[in-house]
């Protein structure tokens, strides 16, 4: 889903809990596309899906809390992908 424009933030996914939803930001896969490759994008919407589901388990986890979880969960680090987002 297009998430919006947040300035000098990114929002690369969200868990909607009203709509028991998880989304990931198309411009962020857009991105990552053009940078690292269709691989990668699979890696980072694996790694964003678990770190959000972490979010539905837990609504009150940090966003730290949210990345070792993902981290954990898949065995990718979402840092690299947050760093290039944040460019």
């Amino acid at each position: 889903a297009d998430l919006g424009d947040w300035g000098a933030a990114t929002l690369v996914s969200e868990y909607d809990p009203q709509c028991d939803t998880i989304r990931i930001n198309a411009r962020a896969i857009g991105t990552i596309r053009e940078v690292l490759g269709d691989a990668a994008v699979q890696r980072f919407t694996t790694v964003a899906i678990a770190h959000e589901c972490h979010h539905r388990a837990f609504p009150h986890a940090s966003e730290a809390e949210a990345h070792a979880a993902a981290r954990e969960a898949t065995g990718i680090d979402p840092a690299p992908f947050g760093a290039l987002l944040a460019k």
